[in-house]
């Protein structure tokens, strides 16, 4: 038996080996977000990415593609060169994880328009070959899901990957720290209710708005001595900056688009690791997992309801606190890294 055992590591070494001379030498890349939120850090421990074999199940082969047995993993994107080498590659299945709505790009939805393009070149071209040789569909939205017709369909929620604060920051209340996660993508639903948060800055010198959109702010807030713009972040830094940062509110609006409709939850687990209370338009995804007034707030997109939601927690401290120890509880719920870890090891036929 250990000869036999042996023999077949030396087996699965080589076709590792090939598989990566095919895709580029060595493996090892910096995680995206979608990798991290969906594979990787929950399978931590099983990817090997390494030259040398470590019998670890899972090998690295690209950004966004991995391998396990006769199985191949796909998180989001992959080039035509990929998607050659896979479909030379024989496997039983292909899982392609998809966290974006691609197929509701005919509308403008509220997007940059250059970002919009490029979702639209990626989705015309190589994703559809993609879509054309996976077996299997994952994502986080039912909406995304129903798009692909004749494949095997798995829901996915996205994993908390970020640590956990504790929330003593929320005992200091001479200052109110609101912060807006989103990149540009999600611009249009900002400036929807920009002028509104301009008015919150006037009225309370003492709260400070944190965003990631640099020069693309709007202009009402970027007249404001209270607000501060920094420039988007790569990955591996914007976690550092979680892990870092702590705000009492955050705020997610969310124009009501079909692509922000098949949104995954991930700004909900960002919320809880900056130990905030989290503000939700009234919408998919939020509005099938939040609880209004317990583990977040549900809001329409009325400029207006959003003012009034602010104002109310800056005066109601208690109330800010109890929403944003509701929603770590809700985050560490939904966001389980077992859960995503048992989901992967099913699929891929991984026993320890």
């Amino acid at each position: 038996m250990c000869g036999l055992a042996l023999l077949k590591q030396l087996v699965r070494s080589v076709a590792r080996t090939r598989l990566r001379s095919l895709f580029g030498g060595s493996a090892r890349r910096i995680p995206t977000p979608s990798v991290s939120l969906y594979f990787a850090d929950p399978l931590a421990g099983l990817i090997d990415s390494d030259e040398d074999f470590t019998g670890r199940p899972i090998q690295q082969l690209s950004q966004s593609v991995y391998v396990c047995g006769r199985a191949a993993v796909v998180i989001r994107y992959a080039n035509r060169e990929e998607i050659k080498i896979l479909r030379r590659g024989r496997f039983e299945r292909i899982y392609l994880v998809i966290d974006d709505d691609l197929e509701s790009l005919k509308d403008p939805n509220g997007l940059p328009p250059d970002y919009r393009r490029r979702l639209l070149r990626y989705r015309n071209g190589a994703y559809r070959e993609l879509c054309e040789i996976a077996t299997d569909v994952v994502a986080p939205s039912e909406n995304i899901l129903r798009a692909h017709h004749g494949k095997r369909t798995l829901h996915l929620d996205p994993v908390q990957c970020h640590p956990v604060v504790e929330l003593d920051h929320h005992r200091e209340h001479d200052r109110l720290e609101i912060v807006f996660a989103g990149s540009r993508s999600h611009l249009q639903d900002f400036e929807r209710i920009a002028p509104a948060l301009a008015d919150v800055l006037s009225q309370l010198p003492h709260a400070r708005l944190t965003t990631f959109l640099n020069g693309h702010a709007p202009k009402e807030l970027r007249k404001q001595a209270n607000a501060i713009h920094i420039s988007p972040m790569g990955w591996q830094q914007y976690r550092r900056f979680v892990a870092e940062n702590n705000f009492h509110v955050a705020i997610a609006p969310a124009l009501d688009t079909s692509f922000n409709r098949a949104r995954s939850i991930s700004k909900l687990h960002d919320h809880a690791a900056f130990g905030a209370a989290g503000l939700y338009s009234r919408q998919q995804p939020f509005d099938r997992v939040v609880s209004h007034g317990q583990t977040g707030l549900l809001i329409s997109n009325d400029p207006d309801d959003w003012r009034q939601a602010l104002l109310d927690l800056a005066s109601r401290r208690d109330r800010t606190l109890r929403i944003a120890t509701g929603g770590q509880v809700l985050s560490r719920t939904l966001g389980d890294m077992q859960r995503v870890r048992k989901f992967w090891m099913h699929e891929l036929g991984i026993t320890l």
